[in-house]
């Protein structure tokens, strides 16, 4: 929706202000023009709604502003909302950033029956002229236009409010430019309405932002992963960005009232906590991914940076798909990142129904290549049985879309795992890193690729570039650990895994193997039979068998307790790939052979890594170990 020169009155508030466009009252300042609320000069962590409440408020000292009033400025006359939980979680986050009571209020006092009135004393003193532009902003922070609708609508999804005070405005700092920005951060986009059944679609537009911003040139990207660590937390952005490595956040609000979405960011100078660029983009829903397209176009345009696009692309915006399609998929993202058994199964389902609804809509075949795989590993199934699917959906979206960054990855992977055509994966993988240098699972699946090859050096290098774009991602970081183990670096290692296991202690299970190996390589073989006996416990093994195994490395040390350990796992599932390793520690190389075939008929992944784990250097001379790289094409 575009908004004209006409849409905009004189607002009350604005002969308050003085020439910066500044309500001053007690030791606050509501800034209309950068459309913050500072204490002391200093930004405080709040926007949206509230900030839009307080401006109303402002506007008229000492006036009664009746609940009506709000609900007119603040909502369409066609909208529903709930308004009253709405107001009480608005008025809750400004009264805290006040420092002010309901009980004994000294800013804002609510009457009973009535409304509100702001109560605070407004400094008048700096009478000036309010700028256009700064009236604007002021008229879209109070929202005193009303557009009646057209036609008549069911709403099927609760609006509150748009994210930010200055919509539809661009603000030019007049202080001076920031240094140049070169890493940048999408921080979660704010769920305004406060209904949880909307999480899913402002975490997908959160996460679409982030791929499409990570496609600028010379700009590093932090992942969505990482970004989500912040999601609800209210903390200073100057510390957000110190602890993501980043120059600059953006932020703000998704809001969708029935066919219409509307999406508002601001882009801030991390260090300064200064804002450089806000603006909202409003379109009708089936046509999301054209106004992501201008969020990305606009932010880039104002960090100087330039878009990876082929000249023929940039003439021609993104298709949009099947809204139904858009937000099935939505879903299928927002239950992919929770990396959880039962989520996994729903992104499934969700990618899916996308793909059923709108066949032509790539993302959602890559995403069913990635989440296949992932499902069957969190409900302990062999990844083989889902491969041919995985891998046809996978080459099915770089039909329908070539450039798509994502698609490359998962094909890459799957080349890799399944097929073990290494040549053909290297080149999908580094396809998908020259069209998305910050696509940090790329980095991470080129880093297996390299582990396989033997490429050690290179894959740190690999793993720890994943980790600078995700840097507070369990994953990543336990996959930098991971090839330090590889590389015989395990005091780095050791090191590296202690901290990824703080980060998500409770999906440490392969970190800990990882520990009790390296303590088991340094020669701490008591240090690695506890460590492995604590984690058994924790997954739940009888405490009988966890009793007898200690007894047997009391008694019979070191090999007692890995023979005891094969007669549990005969009676129970152990992966082909753990009993490979007790064989290894047992001496007896040609079963470590037979047991390694059986891992890779069900493609496990650890098979790939035969010639450089350090647990099968011994039973490498044995001839069932060439044979087995001839078969995963290892073989030089």
């Amino acid at each position: 929706m575009s908004l004209s020169e006409s849409d905009f009155q004189p607002n009350p508030i604005a002969n308050a202000t003085g020439s910066g466009g500044v309500v001053r009252f007690g030791i606050f300042e509501l800034d209309v023009s950068a459309g913050e609320l500072r204490k002391r000069g200093i930004r405080l962590p709040i926007q949206g709604l509230p900030l839009q409440i307080l401006g109303i408020l402002a506007a008229k000292p000492g006036e009664v502003v009746t609940r009506d009033e709000l609900r007119n400025r603040l909502w369409p006359a066609d909208t529903f909302v709930d308004f009253d939980h709405s107001i009480r979680n608005a008025f809750a986050r400004f009264r805290d950033a006040l420092d002010d009571s309901a009980e004994t209020p000294r800013y804002v006092e609510k009457l009973p029956r009535r409304g509100y009135r702001f109560i605070g004393q407004v400094d008048t003193s700096s009478l000036a002229r309010v700028t256009p532009a700064e009236r604007r902003a002021l008229a879209l922070l109070t929202n005193v236009t009303k557009r009646p609708s057209k036609v008549a609508i069911t709403l099927i999804v609760l609006v509150a409010t748009v994210g930010l005070g200055t919509l539809a405005y661009v603000h030019t700092l007049r202080r001076g430019a920031p240094s140049p920005i070169r890493s940048l951060a999408v921080l979660p986009l704010e769920n305004l309405t406060g209904n949880p059944d909307q999480e899913y679609f402002v975490d997908g537009m959160t996460d679409a932002l982030t791929t499409d911003l990570a496609q600028i040139t010379d700009v590093k990207v932090i992942s969505r992963t990482s970004a989500m660590q912040y999601k609800g937390v209210r903390k200073p952005l100057p510390e957000i960005a110190q602890a993501l490595g980043v120059d600059a956040v953006v932020e703000g609000s998704v809001v969708r009232s029935g066919p219409r979405v509307r999406v508002t960011a601001q882009l801030i100078h991390a260090p300064t906590d200064r804002h450089l660029w806000a603006e909202s983009f409003e379109g009708p829903a089936n046509d999301v991914l054209s106004i992501q397209d201008d969020v990305v176009r606009a932010i880039s345009s104002r960090i100087q940076g330039k878009l990876h696009f082929h000249p023929e692309e940039t003439t021609s915006p993104r298709k949009p798909s099947n809204p139904d399609a858009y937000e099935a998929y939505l879903r299928g993202l927002y239950f992919f990142d929770k990396r959880e058994a039962e989520a996994s199964s729903r992104s499934v389902e969700y990618f899916r129904k996308a793909i059923e609804t709108d066949p032509g809509f790539a993302p959602a075949y890559a995403g069913l290549a990635e989440a296949l795989p992932a499902r069957n590993w969190f409900h302990g199934r062999p990844s083989v049985d889902v491969m041919p699917e995985a891998k046809a959906a996978a080459k099915r979206a770089l039909e329908l879309d070539d450039r798509l960054a994502e698609a490359h990855t998962a094909l890459g992977a799957l080349l890799s795992l399944y097929d073990w055509n290494w040549r053909e994966a290297e080149k999908e993988l580094k396809r998908a890193l020259e069209l998305n240098p910050n696509n940090s699972l790329a980095h991470e699946r080129y880093m297996m690729w390299l582990l396989s090859a033997g490429r050690l050096p290179d894959a740190v290098v690999e793993a720890k570039r994943a980790q600078q774009l995700d840097p507070l991602s369990f994953f990543m970081n336990r996959e930098v650990g991971h090839s330090l183990y590889v590389a015989g670096r395990y005091d780095e290692a050791l090191e590296q895994l202690r901290r990824s296991e703080e980060l998500e202690p409770r999906s440490s299970d392969v970190v800990r193997n990882w520990i009790a190996w390296i303590y088991e390589l340094q020669g701490k073989q008591k240090e690695a039979v506890e460590l492995g006996l604590s984690q058994m416990a924790e997954e739940g093994i009888p405490q009988a068998e966890i009793n007898s195994l200690r007894r047997a490395y009391t008694g019979g040390g070191w090999k007692g307790y890995w023979t005891k350990w094969l007669l549990f796992a005969r009676s129970g599932h152990r992966a082909p790939y753990d009993n490979a390793l007790a064989e290894a520690r047992l001496g007896h190389a040609g079963k470590v052979w037979e047991w390694m075939e059986k891992s890779a008929d069900q493609r496990e992944v650890w098979v790939t890594w035969i010639k450089v784990d350090p647990l099968l250097e011994k039973a490498r001379s044995h001839p069932g170990y060439q044979q087995l790289l001839r078969r995963v094409n290892l073989a030089d």
